[in-house]
């Protein structure tokens, strides 16, 4: 690389910093005045939304031309409208995390995390107030895994295991492609009354049943599944928890039976900065939580008892995920 090219890469970082923090600080300024709110009444102008917060007509106008160019605000014919993700936004997502990254000066000087969301006594409290966002976040790159798998196509009429199933949103999905495929979610008692709901919203409920309770002691049975999901679970787990899973789950299944792990799994370039804060977003909400690399995953499938293990990357938002998929072997 020359100088002049050096030069380039250093701008690119520059301006690409100084762009994520002046959207991160335009986004709080509307929440923190009630912009967003402003606007869920309904479309206003920019001298509407002035008067409803209390502000000045002119500066609002200009942040609602750059909440525009964010991506949570639309517009037309000079008037102003919530985008759809500003629906998300007002939920648990709302602050974004902020109480987490509020924290990260504490961990990086202790090594404490803020939440301890893989211990048993957390986690289903800390997971019911997510799991229906998560549904959110994951839907499309759901629908994508499904259409890795040829869900009714190369794989029909499966019985599905969902492990730490969560809103079931992986493996409902699964199920919609399929009329022959039928979905028991493991998961704390909290957590597959939610995805019971999933179901009923996607008229799967007849195809839907709920083993709830720790998914370390729940008994899945002996040759029951076809096809087993472990979604957005490994990362919580210690190397020695995902091979004890595992192993579980390889007796849950019948002859010809198979795995499929769906983690962050960092292979995209999308997605580099995504799985970054994500991984150091789990390391201050989890007490031994980790990415763990599709390599560590194969081997701790083949300690198992599993077949060799196929790599997937899920081509879809956030780009950050992927599928390891592997058979039961004999």
């Amino acid at each position: 690389m020359n100088a002049n090219d050096t030069q380039l890469g250093a701008l690119h970082a520059y301006f690409q910093l100084m762009n994520m923090n002046g959207a991160a600080r335009i986004y709080r300024a509307a929440q923190e005045l009630g912009v967003h709110d402003a606007l869920r009444v309904g479309a206003a102008s920019s001298a509407e939304v002035a008067e409803a917060c209390g502000l000045q007509e002119h500066p609002v106008a200009l942040l609602l031309d750059g909440l525009c160019a964010l991506g949570t605000v639309t517009s037309a014919a000079g008037r102003y409208s919530l985008a759809p993700v500003a629906d998300f936004l007002s939920g648990n997502y709302r602050n974004l995390g902020d109480e987490y990254w509020d924290f990260l000066p504490t961990f990086l000087r202790t090594g404490t995390p803020l939440a301890r969301m893989d211990s048993t006594d957390q986690s289903e409290a800390q997971y019911v107030q997510q799991v229906s966002a998560l549904a959110w976040m994951m839907a499309p790159a759901a629908e994508a895994f499904a259409g890795l798998l040829g869900m009714g196509t190369a794989r029909k009429s499966l019985r599905i295991l969902d492990v730490g199933g969560g809103s079931g949103i992986w493996s409902l999905t699964c199920a919609r492609h399929d009329a022959g495929t039928t979905v028991t979610v493991s998961d704390w008692p909290a957590i597959v009354d939610i995805a019971a709901g999933f179901a009923r919203r996607m008229a799967l409920s007849d195809r839907f049943t709920a083993l709830p309770g720790n998914y370390h002691e729940t008994d899945f049975g002996t040759g029951e599944f076809d096809l087993a999901i472990v979604a957005n679970v490994t990362h919580i787990e210690t190397p020695e928890g995902n091979v004890n899973l595992f192993r579980r789950i390889h007796d849950a299944l019948g002859p010809g039976g198979e795995i499929a792990i769906v983690d962050v799994i960092p292979a995209q370039p999308e997605g580099r900065l995504s799985a970054s804060l994500y991984a150091l977003g789990l390391g201050l909400r989890t007490e031994s939580g980790q990415v763990h690399s599709a390599a560590a995953l194969r081997q701790y499938l083949a300690q198992a008892g599993f077949g060799h293990a196929v790599v997937e990357p899920i081509l879809a938002p956030p780009f950050t995920m992927g599928a390891v998929i592997a058979s039961r072997g004999e």
